[in-house]
């Protein structure tokens, strides 16, 4: 690996040790529980390098969603188009993106920016950006097979299904450790009825 190579994933690293830093003193604390001297002091690093990363400590704890291997962000979609749909992508990655950890982490920022408002500007944000990641690797992959209007249309339908779980407007339980491979919990139900209704009208 090239020096530039090791910087990066150093800044990968300590990006992501102040963000899950921040994320577990706002679960433990709530957001106005603690200063950002807490978290470099958690997470090992001064002020200044903190400063070098977020400009607040809402900021730091948004960035937990995505710096949280939330996002594979040296992959993209790479399934075949021959066989897949934009929506059938779309589903493959939703399955095997969410994993248990990932749903909670999404449903306690939701919560918590319900909570703390100045949070709430930062977790839509972070929000946006999954979506955005999500978009671009799917018009990559499809590209001018369908409309240019498509990809976020599908995307914004996919998304806006889902999120009415993660911030409890829908009853619906998420899986328990031990239930990520079984079809039968709840949320995979969920999902499974999202996708069926939105193929009546993106297929």
């Amino acid at each position: 690996m090239t020096d530039s190579g090791l910087r990066d994933m150093k800044k990968i690293a300590t990006r992501q040790a102040l963000a899950e830093a921040a994320f577990n003193l706002a679960v433990e604390h709530g957001v106005d529980g603690f200063v950002v001297e807490d978290i470099v002091k958690t997470a090992g690093y001064s002020r200044r390098t903190f400063a070098n990363y977020f400009s607040c400590k809402e900021e730091a704890i948004a960035n937990s969603l995505t710096m949280n291997d939330y996002l594979e962000r040296d992959g993209q979609f790479t399934f075949s188009t021959e066989m897949y749909t934009p929506l059938d992508t779309i589903e493959l990655y939703i399955r095997g993106s969410f994993t248990i950890n990932k749903l909670r982490r999404l449903n306690q920022l939701i919560s918590l920016s319900r909570n703390y408002p100045s949070l709430k500007l930062y977790v839509t944000g972070a929000l946006m950006e999954v979506q955005d990641f999500a978009k671009r690797g799917i018009s990559e992959e499809f590209g001018s097979d369908y409309p240019e209007e498509y990809y976020p249309i599908l995307i914004g339908a996919v998304f806006g299904a889902i999120l009415p779980v993660l911030d409890e407007s829908i009853a619906v339980k998420l899986p328990e450790d031990g239930e990520q491979d079984e079809a039968d919990n709840e949320f995979n139900q969920y999902i499974d009825t999202v996708f069926a209704h939105l193929r009546k009208g993106f297929n």
